[in-house]
C-alpha cells in the first residue's frame, strides 16, 4: 500500500486522538488520486489493494474525514455523498447526460458578494448542472434530462 498520504491528514488524525490507521491511509490516497467518487466505488478500489477492508470501515472512516474538515462531500446530483479532499474553492460543473463533473475555480466576485453582506465564509460549495461541451456539440442540449434530485449528502 501506498503510503503517500500527507502530513496533514496524519497531524489531524493525531491531534483529534484518532489513530493513523493503513485503512485510513488508504482511503485517503483513494479520494486523493480519484475526486468525486461515492463510497461504493471507494470501496471497490480499496478492495483491490486491501482484501481485507470492510465496507463499515470504508463508511465510518469516510465519516472521520468529513468531520475533521479533511475531505468535502457533495450530492453531485444525486442522491449520496462523492467524496474529494478538501481544497480551493471551487465550483463542480455537473453534465446531465454524461454525468462529467469539472472543477472551476469561484471567482474573487462571488467571494466580494459574502465579504460586502458581513457572512464569515469558511468554504464555498457551488454545483451548476447543465450540458458538457461535448453533450452539446452531440446535442444534449435539446434533450430536457433527467430531473436532478435536491438531496443532502
Amino acid at each position: 500500500m501506498s503510503d503517500t498520504a500527507p502530513a496533514k491528514i496524519l497531524s489531524q488524525l493525531r491531534k483529534a486522538g484518532k489513530r493513523v490507521t493503513s485503512e485510513r491511509k488508504l482511503l485517503f490516497n483513494i479520494i486523493a488520486r480519484n475526486p468525486h467518487l461515492d463510497a461504493t466505488d471507494i470501496f471497490r478500489i480499496a478492495r483491490d489493494e486491501n482484501p481485507k477492508i470492510g465496507l463499515a470501515t470504508v463508511y465510518r472512516t469516510l465519516n472521520l474525514l468529513a468531520e475533521l474538515n479533511l475531505v468535502n462531500v457533495s450530492a453531485l446530483g444525486e442522491g449520496h455523498g462523492h467524496y474529494e479532499i478538501r481544497g480551493e474553492d471551487h465550483v463542480h460543473l455537473i453534465c446531465l447526460r454524461c454525468g462529467s463533473v469539472e472543477e472551476a475555480r469561484t471567482s474573487s466576485d462571488l467571494r466580494s458578494l459574502v465579504d460586502f453582506e458581513g457572512f464569515d465564509v469558511r468554504q464555498g460549495r457551488l454545483e451548476l448542472i447543465g450540458y458538457c461541451a461535448k453533450c452539446q456539440r452531440d446535442g444534449a442540449s435539446e434533450d430536457t434530462g433527467p430531473e436532478v434530485e435536491e438531496t443532502k449528502p
